[in-house]
């Protein structure tokens, strides 16, 4: 009997160690770096550079507009006015605007 109840007890520490091991796991999520090419309130356009979590990727752009961040050329926060595209910083513009100001813009 007393064999029988550690084995029942040690199975469940190994089956509850196992199923946290898994969640902790899942939690983890995968960052990406994107850059978007956007109209500035004011006529300006310029990219902006963002650290985001992959699963808000296709969200990005709706979550820009009409938001207030800092640009790489100010010293203060500009509010953006349209997205034009968004890609990851690995990828190409399609745009070719786009292209043309991230080659002058510092990074």
């Amino acid at each position: 009997m007393k064999k029988l109840f550690i084995l029942i007890t040690c199975l469940y520490f190994a089956i509850s160690s196992c199923d946290t091991l898994a969640k902790a796991g899942n939690k983890e999520e995968k960052t990406i770096n994107t850059k978007c090419f956007v109209t500035l309130y004011g006529g300006e356009q310029t990219i902006l550079y963002q650290i985001i979590k992959e699963k808000n990727f296709n969200s990005l752009a709706t979550k820009l507009t009409n938001s207030s961040t800092m640009t790489t050329l100010s010293k203060s926060k500009k509010k953006v006015y349209k997205v034009f595209e968004c890609v990851k910083t690995s990828d190409n513009f399609q745009n070719k605007f786009a292209l043309a100001i991230e080659k002058a813009t510092p990074k």
